[in-house]
């Protein structure tokens, strides 16, 4: 009894004890938010301006003579900087932007007229400092499966399948981006994949954590990869192959992932579409298509492009295998650069980037545009925001041209 009068004792201590530093920490934030704004100097204002240009585009992990990675440096200091000043408005939306999404997409015509009233859009880039938020796909992703041979709860007789059945399947990530914004894509992936003839187990969606890690949440940051890590260990057990579709979430499993687990190797691998495609080569090239376009021309995601540095090649070699021709242009950084292109501070330098490479790229006739893929959420959006239209991810153009 004694025994656990003193251990109830002791966690009552340990739980005041958390309570009190959380406390300190918070009036400490108050005091040095409120010294900032009046104009009192500390140097790490002037580095946290400099960061906060930064594109995150990895462009330096490969460019820089000596590697250094800054957008790894960056939410480093950002995690630091902000023990002791608040981050701002945008950072908190951000940061919670795949958590929003996933409540939002359950009802996307409502959330689309809500994100675009007028005042939304006012406070959301006067006060939150957000603009051209990206609209909902009108359909919520499983209600678009639903019309395919999809069936609910697929993911959940995974543990059923006897090992021919698995030889042939695999298990597809969501992610917020295009689960959210583009699930079109999703479905027409899942429709490919099929017409290949594999089974396709879609996981439910799970926040893998990328905006917290860009604007510097990294306590946060650790929770969910440490949660995500578990979850995938056991999905890698069945010995199928995992695959995502955008390149920025599928490449924080296998970079920012290693880094903030502590970990060489995690043991599993998620793959890009075109990793997983190209593997399969041998059993693809029977496949007839329609050549409605021969040749096509690819726009790469610079962070996929860096971290995954055969994917463009990758990406011919899989349209060869098709008999399509891919012609992969060279361009930098599109300018959007995941949230970057959406903060209202950095609106002009974000169109004056996309001009540098990508604008001579898109062609004004509108046919010709059709045969223009671009491999990243945040790239499509660029476009979308500055042309008018949404490009084809490849693997929606694969499929037109087995359908037709």
């Amino acid at each position: 009894k004694n025994e656990r009068i003193g251990s109830k004792f002791s966690n009552s201590s340990s739980e005041n004890i958390t309570i009190f530093n959380n406390l300190k920490t918070f009036v400490k934030k108050i005091l040095h938010t409120f010294r900032k704004y009046k104009g009192t100097y500390d140097f790490s204002h002037e580095v946290y301006n400099s960061l906060n240009g930064c594109l995150i585009c990895k462009g330096c992990v490969t460019q820089c003579p000596v590697h250094v990675n800054i957008p790894d440096l960056r939410s480093k200091f950002l995690n630091l900087y902000h023990s002791s000043y608040f981050h701002p408005l945008k950072d908190y939306f951000i940061g919670s932007t795949e958590t929003i999404g996933y409540f939002f997409s359950k009802f996307p015509r409502l959330a689309n007229k809500f994100f675009n009233m007028p005042i939304s859009l006012r406070i959301l880039e006067k006060q939150v400092g957000i603009r051209d938020f990206p609209k909902f796909s009108p359909e919520p992703l499983i209600e678009g499966l639903e019309k395919t041979s999809y069936t609910k709860n697929d993911f959940e007789k995974l543990n059923s399948l006897s090992s021919k059945e698995l030889e042939r399947s695999i298990i597809l990530l969501q992610d917020a981006f295009t689960s959210f914004f583009e699930s079109q894509i999703v479905i027409e992936f899942y429709e490919l994949l099929s017409k290949l003839g594999f089974k396709v187990f879609i996981a439910p969606f799970n926040p893998n954590g990328k905006p917290l890690h860009v604007k510097g949440f990294l306590g946060k940051f650790h929770k969910v990869a440490e949660k995500n890590y578990k979850w995938l260990s056991n999905l890698s057990n069945f010995n199928i192959p995992i695959i995502g579709i955008d390149p920025s979430v599928v490449l924080t499993y296998r970079d920012e992932y290693p880094k903030i687990l502590g970990k060489d190797d995690l043991g599993f691998k998620v793959m890009l579409p075109q990793e997983f495609l190209v593997s399969k080569s041998s059993s693809i090239k029977k496949f007839f298509v329609s050549k409605k376009f021969k040749d096509y021309k690819l726009l790469g995601h610079c962070i996929e492009k860096v971290d995954a540095q055969f994917s463009q090649k990758q990406w011919k070699d899989l349209f060869r295998c098709f008999d399509l021709s891919l012609d992969v242009i060279e361009v930098g950084c599109c300018g959007m650069a995941g949230t970057y292109g959406h903060e209202t501070e950095h609106y002009e330098d974000s169109f004056g980037i996309y001009k540098l490479s990508w604008k001579k790229n898109i062609p004004e006739n509108h046919y010709n545009r059709e045969n223009v893929l671009v491999t990243g959420f945040s790239c499509r959006n660029q476009i979308l925001r500055f042309e008018g239209y949404r490009p084809l991810h490849p693997i929606q153009a694969l499929l037109r041209e087995m359908s037709v």
